[in-house]
């Protein structure tokens, strides 16, 4: 049966109502005179003395909050290295279990002697070890958020891989997405340390000890850690306990600003400006010792954009610099509007899996094990979905 759009449409129609009604302007205004006026040490006291754990994630400030920091120029002769992963996830319709993760990474050198290197590398998972945290008794299988968890440390390897190919000449090394492994907060501290976590920051030791300034880079991010911040300053009782709020116009102007992304509240950087640099207070963070992750944003042109790195990279003035620079320059060589970093585009391009590759993947599967004589049969549901109901 067809998808009752009418339906929909109406409801649509609502939602743009209640969203234009807003007065975002008005409210985005207000917030970024809040941020001039805050004395940051209060603030950071505030946020130190409270009482009880707070209901949203806040960020760690520094000596200022709106901070608007223009752009070195960029080096004539420099590269950006890129990686990104695609991966085709367990399918437990099937007789054999197995997952795929391809990665890709891409290294963009301009100036004197421009040059692009372009791979990708696939792998297919399928013993025990790999399907499955605890391989003995086969539990806690490899899917969802440790699959994500998997093909970042791929990623990340990729990044490597790709860093240690570059011509020479001053390059940073950039990911597509968070540097912060939100996934795996809720798994059990061994299972994360020994699994996952190690080997990230594993990568991450072989960064540092080359001085490789690495970043991700995160299009239209959704975050509010300054936000909401800025939501405890204005908290009158110190305990953040929204249900028992008194009515005031305090309040009401938290309640508003509930409904702002940090991405919103930076719109008032000039292009290729960036903000001061924020701490993450990610529970997750507490396991990264010398790599905790910091961020900033920026405006790329025409996009707010999140950068992440560890804080060994954003203490350094000239990865800082370097960064804010080739990123900035990204944004004019894109050929897109709002602008994406092409080494980045160049990165997803080798390790995008397509429907077809993965119809491939399959059609592939089906045929090794009928040429050793077994069937492959999957399940009712998963052949039904393939065809057509009367």
């Amino acid at each position: 049966m067809p998808l009752k759009l009418d339906v929909l449409g109406q409801q649509i129609e609502q939602m743009t109502r209640a969203a234009v009604a807003e007065d975002r302007n008005g409210a985005l205004e207000r917030a970024r005179q809040l941020m001039e006026s805050v004395d940051p040490a209060e603030l950071r006291a505030k946020l130190d003395e409270r009482t009880v754990r707070l209901p949203w994630l806040v960020a760690d400030v520094g000596d200022s909050l709106a901070g608007a920091y223009a752009p070195a120029p960029c080096p004539a002769n420099h590269s950006v290295v890129a990686s990104d992963g695609s991966s085709v996830a367990p399918d437990r319709h099937t007789p054999v279990r197995f997952y795929v993760i391809n990665t890709g990474y891409a290294i963009l050198t301009y100036g004197e002697r421009p040059s692009a290197t372009l791979d990708s590398s696939p792998n297919l998972y399928f013993r025990d070890e790999d399907l499955y945290l605890d391989p003995h008794v086969r539990s806690a299988p490899v899917e969802g958020s440790r699959l994500s968890a998997k093909m970042c440390l791929a990623e990340v390897g990729a990044l490597w891989e790709g860093c240690q190919r570059v011509p020479g000449g001053p390059f940073v090394a950039l990911r597509d997405g968070s540097l912060i492994t939100w996934g795996l907060q809720s798994e059990d501290p061994a299972f994360v340390q020994q699994q996952f976590l190690g080997e990230f920051l594993g990568h991450l030791d072989r960064f540092v000890e080359q001085g490789i300034p690495v970043f991700s880079y995160i299009s239209y991010p959704g975050a509010r850690d300054v936000v909401n911040s800025l939501r405890v300053w204005l908290c009158p009782r110190g305990t953040v306990d929204c249900e028992y709020c008194p009515t005031s116009e305090s309040a009401q102007f938290c309640r508003t600003l509930a409904g702002i992304t940090d991405r919103e509240q930076f719109g008032f950087l000039a292009e290729g400006q960036r903000s001061d640099v924020f701490g993450s207070k990610s529970a997750i963070l507490d396991r990264y010792a010398l790599h905790r992750i910091q961020f900033f944003y920026m405006n790329v042109g025409g996009e707010v954009v999140r950068m992440e790195a560890p804080r060994w990279v954003t203490g350094d003035s000239e990865m800082l610099g370097l960064a804010q620079a080739s990123i900035y320059d990204q944004g004019l060589r894109s050929g897109m509007y709002p602008p994406y970093p092409p080494a980045l585009q160049e990165a997803h391009e080798q390790a995008v899996i397509s429907a077809a590759d993965r119809q491939a993947i399959e059609v592939m599967v089906e045929r090794a094990l009928a040429e050793k004589g077994f069937t492959y049969l999957g399940s009712a549901k998963a052949s039904s979905k393939r065809r057509r109901a009367v």
